[in-house]
């Protein structure tokens, strides 16, 4: 085993680093948690609704243009996002 020292504000400062993304974390699950799961659409009722390819609804979840989370091993979309890409005329979808 080895003994490494650091200084105190150093310490502090990763102490205080963890602290703020402990609160980062716990904000983005109590949005994702007081979300209603009619908020969310599996990838088949994407690919439905907005008539595309799984390929191409991944393409806009890695483009970040449709929001989404992960459960599991499987990815459910936001409502909200493939509403609105409707609601352009499917303007994002390339």
């Amino acid at each position: 085993m080895e003994i490494v020292a650091i200084d105190k504000e150093v310490l502090d400062a990763m102490f205080e680093r963890m602290a703020y993304l402990h609160n980062m974390l716990h904000t983005l699950f109590e949005r994702v948690r007081d979300k209603n799961p009619d908020d969310w659409l599996s990838l088949e009722e994407t690919c439905r609704l907005l008539n595309i390819s799984e390929r191409k609804v991944r393409n806009l979840q890695s483009g970040g243009r449709i929001g989404f989370v992960r459960c599991g091993k499987k990815c459910k979309y936001s409502a909200q996002d493939v509403s609105a890409i409707i609601a352009k005329g499917g303007a994002d979808i390339e």
